[in-house]
């Protein structure tokens, strides 16, 4: 009986090993594919972070450039970078010395120069700056004139600071007469322009 029985369980051996063996190669070569499929899965993930950065960092820096456009336009649309609007100072000192009484308003302006680096901070470099000094010679009845006159100075084309003011009443008596004060201020008007010898070294290189 047993005879009979060794054939028969040779055979159920033989494909239980052969079996056993199909298996554990389909393990093999599922966990090799689940493997590749994971390290792939890993590289689209990385490659979309870096994508994502990627897009992340354009927007920010087209919102950046949007900002200083929108800034550099605003300084162009003011006359502060390009050519002075010389006219445009003259015609406002003339409508608020109109407008408010004045009876004196003298003016006149130096030429520009323009500015040495000593005297440009450092994060300025490779912009030309220019100055042009105003001078103003007024005669008002008080100082809310003058600083009118400033005011709208600001809605005009350019740039300026205040460098020096004086004011002083032309008569000390007890009993102020009209258009008792005068005012003597300088005034910098400045401008803005890309730098000549940086252009000049782009070009070179």
């Amino acid at each position: 009986m047993f005879d009979k029985l060794a054939p028969v369980l040779a055979r159920a051996l033989g494909v239980f090993t052969v079996t056993l063996i199909v298996s554990v190669l389909v393990v093999i070569v599922s966990f090799y594919y689940m493997d590749e499929i994971y390290q792939d899965k890993q590289s689209a993930a990385r490659a979309m972070r870096i994508w994502q950065t990627k897009i992340n960092n354009s927007v920010e820096n087209n919102q950046i450039i949007d900002e200083f456009e929108s800034n550099f336009l605003k300084l162009v649309n003011q006359g502060v970078v390009g050519s002075e609007d010389r006219l445009s100072w003259f015609e406002t000192i003339q409508n608020t010395a109109k407008k408010r009484g004045m009876p004196l308003v003298k003016y006149s302006i130096s030429s520009q120069e323009k500015l040495t680096e000593k005297n440009i901070k450092r994060k300025y470099k490779g912009i030309d700056v220019y100055k042009s000094v105003m001078t103003l010679d007024i005669t008002m009845a008080h100082e809310g004139d003058l600083f009118a006159l400033l005011n709208d100075l600001e809605k005009a084309d350019g740039l300026y600071t205040v460098d020096k003011c004086k004011i002083e009443k032309i008569s000390h008596k007890i009993v102020d007469t009209d258009n008792n004060m005068k005012a003597y201020c300088e005034l910098g008007w400045y401008t803005f322009r890309g730098s000549k010898a940086k252009k000049g070294r782009k070009n070179a290189s």
